[in-house]
Parts: C-alpha cells; structure tokens; sequence
C-alpha cells in the first residue's frame, strides 16, 4: 500500500534519486527544506512533521564528504549529523511515524575487517580513524533506531551503502568522493591539456562503487520488504583506485600520465561489502556496470560542467 513518505535530503545527489525511486513504486514523496525545515533545531523538526503528517521517514540528508572534509572536519561531521538524526526521530516518535529509515554508510563498519564486510561485522571493532567521527554516526542512529522501535514501536530500517557515484554528484575535490573527484580531475587535464594527473596515495586501496540509480532502487525495495535490520547495498565487486583512475582516464580520452602523491593518505586499505543478503532479502542485484555507470557520470558532468563546478 501507498505511504505518505517524508524524505529529508530530497534535493541532494542521492535524495532526488530516492524520491524517483519512491514515487515509482506509488508512494508521496514530501521533500522539505531549510529555511522552513531545519533539522538543527528540533521545533522546526517537529512542527515540519506535524505538517506533514508522513507514514514513513527516510533520512538521506547527511553532512559528508569524500576523506578530505573527513580528516579536516571531524566536530562538525558528528555535530551536525548526530544532532540532525536525533531531532528527526524525536519529532517522529512524537507524530506517529510508523516506520523510519536512516541511511547507513560503509563508513560505520570497523577498520580492520578481514575479507568482505558482513552485517555481522558491524561492531567487530573500532572504525578507521580517517571516517570516525562519520561512521560513527550512523552507529549512533542504529542504536537510536532500536531504542525507538522497543519504545514506541516505529519500524526501523537501515541500508549500509558503499560508495556511490552519478549525476549530480559535488565534484569539488574538498567534499567529493573519489570517483567524482577524478571525473573532474581528469577532465579539467584534458580541458587544460595536461600530460600528468596526480592522484592521492598509492591507488592500491580497494573500493567498491555503486552507481547512484541503483542505489536508490535498493532504498525503494528495501523500504517495500519489511526487513528491519541493517542491510549491506552495494555490488560486492572490488575495485582498486588505481583500477578506477584508469577507466576514468579513459572515458575522458586523456592519454598523459598518472602520477600517484604517496604523501597522501590511503584511508582503510579495502572496503568491499558482502551483498549475499541483500540478494536474498531483495532478490535483487544492481544491474549497472561500474564502467556503463561511469560513462553516464562523465557524459553528464561534461555537459553540466560548469554548473557542476559551480556547486562544488
């Protein structure tokens, strides 16, 4: 059935993908925003929802980044985020929202996994220390999550997403991820007629990349199975950054050379999900290869490039 569903970060590169997704299976999608909905402060919070009058929350807004903003600003991180998730659930439980999904990151499993991370690894150990104070959050929500659901018995939900990457991405090196910060890495080489591009750390770390669409079909069927413990959203398919600057490279014809600043941190030297779950909860897999979903990436921000830039 149909749910009037209230979907913070709606605007946002994975949030308008969501609300596709959402309204695609029949639901109402509300995407409020600031000044009207702040959820730094838990009046407008509240009142937002009283509005509203949602059956489902999905909480996709975050404050984040790729590992430069990580490293450089770990007390905003988790002030904002914490602060946010806690007035949303607060006001939530306080409205009568029946379920409430937070969107998780692969940021929040322990640093030193051995092998493709499972559900079962979430509190196997401390986190690395580049994406603490991020990943850590998102623990905080877990926990938050079942607080509320044995207090008040509103439905919780979690997907753990890996990387993402697509359309309308931040491609400013500061906050993006990596692969939006090589799309425009390389492009601006080509643009500028470099013959090197130089890249953070040694590109040995390994990484997982799921294209954004694909994603936020995951979120939709997810939020549709009833399934309430943190689920892994990813492809379980391993890339290193060396690997991934290559395919970049090529998609935007640049043909100098590729020159790797060990000064530069690697972060956590693999970080790859096991999906096994989640192609049995969902009965699905994400269909788009990461080099077709790069291509789609790069076409996009060539087109766009100077708006995108502007966002960054």
């Amino acid at each position: 059935m149909p749910d009037r569903i209230l979907l913070t970060g709606g605007t946002g590169f994975f949030g308008r993908r969501i609300a596709d997704s959402l309204r695609g299976q029949g639901h109402t999608v509300v995407t409020p925003g600031r000044p009207d909905f702040n959820l730094m402060d838990p009046d407008s919070t509240r009142r937002t929802l009283e509005q509203v009058k949602p059956d489902t929350v999905v909480h996709s807004a975050a404050h984040y980044g790729g590992l430069g903003i990580c490293v450089a600003e770990p007390i905003e991180i988790f002030q904002r985020n914490v602060i946010m998730g806690v007035n949303l659930l607060d006001a939530a439980s306080k409205v009568g929202v029946k379920k409430f999904m937070t969107i998780g990151s692969a940021c929040s499993y322990a640093g030193a996994v051995n092998g493709d991370m499972k559900e079962s690894d979430a509190w196997s150990g401390p986190l690395h220390p580049s994406v603490e104070a991020y990943g850590f959050t998102k623990k905080v929500m877990e926990v938050g999550m079942r607080a509320y659901q044995r207090g008040c018995g509103m439905i919780a939900q979690m997907p753990i997403v890996t990387n993402l990457y697509g359309e309308h991405d931040v491609f400013g090196e500061y906050r993006s991820h990596v692969a939006a910060a090589l799309i425009k890495k390389f492009a601006d080489a080509v643009i500028e007629k470099k013959k090197q591009v130089v890249c953070w750390g040694t590109g040995a770390p390994v990484r997982e990349f799921i294209y954004v669409g694909d994603a936020a079909e995951g979120v939709a069927r997810l939020l549709a199975s009833g399934h309430n413990e943190p689920l892994n959203l990813g492809t379980g398919i391993g890339t290193t950054i060396k690997e991934l600057s290559e395919i970049v490279a090529r998609l935007t014809r640049f043909e100098g050379e590729i020159v790797w600043d060990t000064s530069k941190p690697d972060g956590v030297m693999r970080k790859v999900l096991d999906v096994s779950k989640m192609a049995e909860v969902l009965d699905w897999r994400p269909p788009t290869s990461l080099e077709a979903g790069l291509a789609k990436t790069v076409k996009w921000y060539m087109e766009n490039k100077a708006e995108a830039d502007a966002r960054a």
